[in-house]
């Protein structure tokens, strides 16, 4: 039979003290009732643990040996009670997170590096894909934190129970080559971009429906003939001069040189970037997460 650490304490005392009465003043026990304990444990065990006399009680080479080892028991339920508190605190721990690709360096390496200057035994996955794809897997569990979007002009579908916040909002821009025929133009309608070939993401993507909604206001459908999730391509078949995008004031800040965007008159759409979270989650890292890409997005948007 293992005893349990109650008894083992008071074995530990009794062996230190050498008495029942001066470790029941350590405990918390009565003489009697050490002495009832440690009957009782020698019972169990079969094990004759401690020689009585007349003054004192001397422990056995059983009674050590069980003291040396049950220390090793002790040591880790104090690191247990550690990490339980560092847990708590939000210092140690695991956290999982989601986010799309325009936003991973942009917004998300600075808030791991300011996340962590605290808390460097928290560990950290990273997973990436779009909100449809992320924010699903925040709600069954299997991510803690996801970031997504949500854009103008295309209704928003997530898992229901989520708790959303808004990060940022950002404006998006229309944009073209740098040696594009509207380039010149002080303003243009939306209207003249109706020939136009573009590139955009997939079709499914609430970037994609928002562009084509926006066109279809402006009375034309656009003639899409590229898509690719990753912004960098986006850009990349825009500076080749092969298209034109709409895409998120946050693309235009590493866009290559020979990308600008064009003079659209009238108000442009925009998109939110946003955390789903669980409600009744119970990390303590989630939270301060969020807070480090709000401080990072709001310090991105002063600088803009």
């Amino acid at each position: 039979m293992i005893p349990d650490t109650k008894t083992l304490r008071t074995l530990r005392g009794v062996v230190s003290a050498g008495s029942f009465a001066a470790a029941g003043r350590e405990v918390g026990y009565t003489a009697s009732a050490v002495s009832q304990q440690i009957a009782g444990l020698e019972q169990d065990l079969g094990l004759r643990l401690f020689v009585r006399e007349a003054s004192r009680v001397v422990p056995t080479e059983a009674a050590h040996h069980l003291v040396q080892r049950s220390a090793e028991i002790f040591d880790l339920l104090d690191q247990i009670e550690i990490d339980i508190a560092r847990l708590g605190a939000g210092e140690a721990g695991r956290l999982r997170i989601g986010t799309f690709n325009s936003a991973g360096g942009a917004i998300v390496g600075p808030a791991i590096a300011r996340f962590l200057v605290r808390r460097r035994d928290v560990e950290i996955t990273l997973d990436e894909g779009e909100p449809y794809e992320l924010f699903p897997r925040v709600a069954d569990g299997s991510i803690d934190v996801a970031l997504g979007f949500a854009y103008d002009l295309v209704p928003s579908e997530f898992p229901v129970g989520l708790e959303l916040s808004e990060i940022m909002t950002e404006r998006l821009f229309v944009v073209a080559p740098r040696k594009h025929r509207l380039v010149a133009k002080e303003r243009i309608g939306l209207g003249e971009l109706a020939a136009e070939t573009w590139v955009a993401h997939r079709e499914e993507t609430p970037s994609s429906r928002c562009l084509t909604a926006l066109c279809t206001g402006a009375g034309f459908a656009p003639d899409i003939a590229f898509r690719s999730n990753n912004l960098g391509t986006v850009l990349g078949i825009v500076d080749a001069g092969l298209a034109v995008a709409l895409v998120p004031e946050i693309g235009l800040r590493d866009a290559p040189d020979g990308v600008v965007s064009l003079p659209v008159e009238g108000t442009m759409p925009r998109r939110q970037i946003i955390t789903a979270t669980r409600p009744d989650d119970a990390s303590a890292l989630a939270d301060p997460f969020v807070r480090a890409l709000r401080h990072v997005a709001g310090r991105q948007m002063r600088e803009a």
